[in-house]
């Protein structure tokens, strides 16, 4: 076998970590790849000679290139040519945190010997399980999203584990918060305001007046994203989206009639629909449809 040497850029590595704590996220993956490293860091085995298939390898075509070698390199030759060079460093690679020895190890150790620059950050998440369980189709727990979809539709799954589930930890999958989150967040909250605004909008008019600021809540969930929280800035879009009920409420605009402030209800929710569009396109999308204004990127 052909030996890429691994155990050279030991101390390059932990440099690097140490130097650049955002190149793995979570903190709690780079702790333990940080560790791991420290204890050892071996040459690694690049070539196989038992089988066939695969890569050649260039130095000796009776051997194929180990597949965590020629792999990572793609991500590179993929786009060094001259339209697509803009794209390299890469600003972030997600994985599964079964992967974050290969992409936070050997991947960097291999892009130094080129003398390539580095991907900026590294975020490998953590695992579903179902009922406590590792999903596997032997156990015969798999859970099907295209089922899921069909009975609760996209935007519900999609808010439901970008919502429910801290990103980079795991997660037990449970049918019935995923069903509780629909309910009580999507239908009642946000879905109870937009039917009870548009429907008084409808009716009574509105009258442009000052906003309900919303700058403090879309700088913190632009902070929220920049540091991959989907989970913190959901709650941040629904926190407002909780003040507008509590606003609804206080000035009670079906007895007063009141435009100014159906005014400010409608565009608190044009702002929640704008902030909510990544998560949930389809149900932005039909908010936008009824208070009659776009969504552009």
């Amino acid at each position: 076998t052909y030996f890429f040497k691994l155990s050279k850029y030991q101390k390059f590595l932990l440099a690097h970590y140490k130097t650049h704590p955002e190149f793995i996220l979570p903190k709690e993956r780079r702790n333990e790849i940080i560790n791991r490293v420290k204890e050892s860091l071996k040459d690694l085995s690049i070539t196989r000679s038992s089988f066939d298939w695969g890569i050649p390898f260039p130095l000796n075509n009776k051997h194929v290139c180990y597949v965590w070698y020629d792999a990572l390199i793609n991500y590179y030759t993929a786009i060094n040519n001259n339209k697509n060079k803009k794209f390299w460093p890469a600003d972030l690679h997600i994985l599964g945190k079964d992967n974050a020895w290969f992409h936070c190890v050997i991947w960097p150790a291999i892009l130094k010997s080129a003398g390539i620059a580095l991907p900026k950050s590294v975020f490998a998440h953590g695992f579903l399980t179902f009922n406590g369980q590792k999903i596997s189709k032997s156990l015969g727990n798999v859970i099907s999203p295209n089922l899921l979809v069909e009975k609760y539709g996209a935007d519900t799954i999609r808010y439901f584990c970008l919502r429910h589930f801290p990103f980079g930890e795991d997660g037990d999958f449970d049918e019935q918060a995923l069903k509780d989150r629909h309910n009580n967040e999507l239908a009642n909250k946000l879905g109870n305001l937009i039917s009870r605004v548009s429907t008084l909008a409808e009716k009574y008019g509105i009258e442009k007046t000052t906003s309900i600021n919303s700058k403090q809540i879309i700088a913190n969930v632009s902070d929220y994203i920049d540091k991959l929280a989907p989970d913190k800035t959901l709650n941040e879009i629904f926190s407002f989206i909780d003040k507008l009920n509590e606003y609804t409420q206080a000035k009670k605009p079906w007895e007063t009639k009141d435009k100014k402030v159906l005014y400010q209800l409608a565009n608190g929710i044009k702002d929640s629909a704008i902030l909510l569009y990544p998560f949930i396109p389809e149900t932005s999308e039909k908010i936008a449809k009824i208070f009659n204004f776009e969504i552009s990127l």
